[in-house]
């Protein structure tokens, strides 16, 4: 049973590494929009929306670096934890606030602040600890290309999700839900 769960943490590495590459790319392919999905928030003052912005492209990027090499792998699975969890907490503070009209600004299809949100981010970040903390120490060839074949079948699962989560949020704007 500790190979399945060595390949499992694998797995779940591989599949948390392409969902914070994907979401670096999204900042960086247009960082001023970027900048006014961190400014949507209303967490910040309006001197810091940029720096804060390009800190969070930035620190999405290392992550994913950090996760893609095995001697920081561990510490970058961990921060990409924290960093979910911080993103549910402004998530969360806005919902809180009744400021449901907000892009999440996470990446893809364009989805507006929900509990289903949370839900996400929890699961990632989740996600994210158990591959940090039960990490296999070497994989075989046919093991690796397995583990990277469920890390990207989960990221087309989780795209799934972000799109039918997407299409839902805007079926209940449009009153057809």
């Amino acid at each position: 049973m500790n190979a399945m769960l060595a390949l499992a943490s694998a797995a779940a590495g591989v599949f948390i590494l392409l969902v914070v590459l994907r979401a670096a790319l999204h900042k960086a392919m247009d960082f001023v929009e970027l900048q006014g999905f961190v400014a949507d928030y209303r967490l910040l003052p309006q001197a810091w929306i940029a720096p804060v912005a390009g800190a969070l492209m930035g620190l999405e990027f290392v992550l994913a670096a950090l996760v893609a090499l095995p001697f920081s792998r561990g510490a970058g699975l961990l921060g990409c934890a924290v960093l979910f969890a911080g993103y549910a907490v402004a998530i969360a503070i806005n919902l809180a606030r009744g400021h449901t009209r907000i892009e999440c600004g996470c990446g893809g299809a364009p989805q507006m602040l929900s509990t289903s949100l949370l839900l996400r981010n929890g699961v990632l970040a989740v996600l994210a600890v158990f591959a940090a903390w039960t990490m296999p120490s070497a994989l075989t060839l046919p093991e690796s290309l397995v583990v990277i074949g469920a890390g990207v079948f989960a990221l087309a699962l989780y795209l799934l999700f972000e799109q039918l989560n997407a299409n839902r949020m805007y079926l209940k704007k449009r009153g057809s839900l």
